[in-house]
């Protein structure tokens, strides 16, 4: 335990300075760990308590989301089960003033998603000396050049220091100080030791930071297309009929004329709802309570026909 608290990265000349073939398995970097400018690895007693605080920041938008921003929006805008769709379009019309800034602080808690994210990054970072922000990039560097057997026996000088022994030694130093009776620190005694678990952690942090740049990738991704849809209508209008489809719903001749926001919105509902009720609140939005004209309804029926006869036809083919 003495180890985890006060080990040292420097090894010593006795540790460091061994044959090629006994030589230390998984360390820091000697040049840069240096007896002068040591490094110590009391940061590990820290990890527990800043992982519980990244996913405790990683929460903060969605309850923002859930107690400022949303507020039942939804839940009043769907009611109970019975409820038709002449009152979801009525209740929908009240909102629709509301439908912008739901639609802004929407993005703005993705938003907020990515800056928490390089949040985490950077109290990581922090902690481990400055070495969690490329952590996974060094890593995968370091083994697409990594040297074989014989090129590091015939240039022992060129091989690199494994980032993720550099980030959590398996190997480091323990100097002791054994006590005289006038007080004082009367010898100084250099100890090897084992940090197994440490082993645990390089893979670990690897994963978490391959996972966290993925989120980030995802969430930029996601923002982007949040920024098209708030911008061009007649993109947020495509989405939204993706939202329709899986229903069955289609509406060639659309006759509403929404902001990006009202379609938000709309879509929003129609992942909470079923498909009739969603098909009554477009009618209603559409024929204002009134059936739709023959030709209206055939075309209608016809491409529904047409979706199902094809995925009749891709299910007998398999």
């Amino acid at each position: 335990q003495y180890c985890w608290l006060h080990g040292m990265g420097h090894l010593p000349g006795n540790f460091a300075n061994v044959d090629t073939k006994h030589k230390m398995k998984c360390s820091m970097d000697q040049k840069e760990v240096t007896e002068k400018n040591d490094r110590e690895t009391h940061y590990y007693l820290w990890l527990p308590f800043i992982l519980l605080l990244c996913m405790g920041l990683v929460k903060i938008p969605r309850v923002i989301w859930k107690t400022l921003c949303e507020r039942g929006i939804m839940a009043s805008l769907v009611g109970d089960e019975a409820q038709t769709g002449e009152k979801i379009v009525a209740r929908f019309k009240k909102l629709k003033r509301r439908s912008v800034p739901y639609h802004v602080y929407f993005a703005v808690c993705e938003l907020l998603n990515i800056v928490i994210i390089l949040l985490c990054f950077q109290i990581l970072d922090s902690l481990l000396n400055g070495k969690f922000w490329m952590y996974g990039a060094n890593v995968s560097n370091y083994y697409k050049d990594k040297l074989t057997p014989e090129d590091q026996n015939n240039n022992s000088g060129l091989e690199k220091t494994n980032p993720m022994c550099n980030l959590f030694p398996t190997e480091v130093a323990c100097n002791l100080c054994t006590g005289s009776i006038g007080g004082g620190c009367n010898d100084k005694s250099s100890f090897l030791c084992i940090l197994s678990n440490n082993l645990f952690n390089q893979y670990f942090f690897l994963i978490l930071w391959f996972w966290w740049v993925f989120l980030l990738f995802i969430s930029i991704l996601g923002l982007l297309y949040r920024a098209a849809q708030m911008s061009i209508p007649s993109f947020s209008k495509a989405v939204f009929q993706t939202y329709l489809t899986p229903y069955g719903l289609e509406y060639p001749e659309w006759k509403l004329v929404l902001r990006p926001a009202d379609y938000f919105l709309l879509g929003r509902l129609a992942i909470n709802v079923k498909g009739s009720t969603m098909e009554a609140v477009i009618n209603e939005l559409m024929y204002k309570g009134k059936k739709p004209s023959k030709e209206e309804e055939t075309i209608r029926v016809t491409i529904s026909n047409g979706q199902s006869s094809g995925e009749e036809q891709n299910s007998g083919e398999e």
